[in-house]
């Protein structure tokens, strides 16, 4: 495994019951880029790519495998790492190696019903929504509307409902700093007419459903400029945000591995000058 997190792995075949577990055939990778784009916009497809994380989840092959490392290494939601990290998020890098594997109905099914994580749940319903035929949300999000498990989107945020996560990839475009594939219209209308006659309001909250914006303000007319952050972004780049959080899902503080090669170097120096100075006398 990775990430450092240490928290205990439990098997995700122990989810659901016998009664209703899917036998689950192992589905072979198809690398790091076979082509697609899976709707994701492209410094974040691009970042993800290149990522190492990504090049090592490239390596699982078995679907069961890769919900484990799920559970084991996603703590939040957000597509790019946060605070002065630099690069994709676990769970980003997570969903798109999902993606690269095609899930049937019954791999998806098992994501968005899982008992042991919310963020295994919420990966399922990312990926209905960039992947999956619009004219099938319905099905997909409709019996998860008044959900009412709760989890953190963000590193560190507040809890939300599962219910308002989903109801909040309907109504939003934006999530966080990225932007969804546009949904025809026709088919949101339906989905939001479906969430006000259950007594949820219209609008998205943002962010998840935590409320808020990444977005900066921009003049009337111009490009979103959450989609102008993004694209702003070259590879390697941080991310267009300023959370003041890390990244833990891999175990990785960027900051304090900095901090800690300054401090490698301050002694390598001293050394040297130590060593020079034993020279002259």
């Amino acid at each position: 495994r990775w990430g450092t997190e240490g928290k205990v792995r439990r098997r995700s075949r122990d989810a659901q019951s016998s009664s209703d577990m899917a036998t689950f055939i192992p589905i072979a990778g198809t690398g790091r880029d076979n082509g697609k784009s899976y709707n994701m916009e492209r410094v974040l497809r691009s970042n993800i790519l290149n990522s190492d994380y990504f090049v090592q989840l490239s390596k699982i092959e078995d679907f069961m495998d890769l919900v484990d490392e799920i559970y084991n290494e996603v703590d939040h939601v957000e597509p790019w790492m946060s605070g002065n990290a630099r690069g994709p998020s676990t769970a980003f890098c997570l969903l798109y190696r999902l993606f690269t594997m095609e899930l049937d109905d019954r791999n998806v099914n098992h994501l968005i019903r899982h008992r042991d994580s919310p963020y295994i749940r919420a990966l399922g319903f990312l990926y209905v929504r960039y992947v999956r035929d619009p004219k099938e949300f319905g099905r997909w999000f409709d019996p998860f509307f008044k959900d009412d498990e709760e989890f953190a989107p963000m590193p560190g945020g507040k809890n939300v409902t599962i219910g308002a996560f989903v109801r909040d990839l309907v109504l939003d475009q934006y999530y966080f700093e990225t932007i969804f594939p546009r949904c025809p219209e026709v088919t949101r209308r339906a989905l939001v007419d479906r969430i006000v006659k259950l007594g949820f309001g219209d609008k998205p909250l943002g962010c998840g459903g935590c409320g808020g914006s990444r977005r900066v303000e921009a003049p009337s007319g111009a490009r979103p400029p959450s989609v102008k952050a993004a694209l702003s972004v070259n590879l390697g780049q941080r991310a267009p945000h300023m959370a003041g959080v890390t990244e833990r899902g891999r175990g990785i503080d960027p900051s304090r591995r900095d901090r800690d090669r300054s401090r490698e170097d301050g002694n390598r120096n001293r050394d040297r000058d130590g060593n020079r100075n034993r020279d002259r006398d």
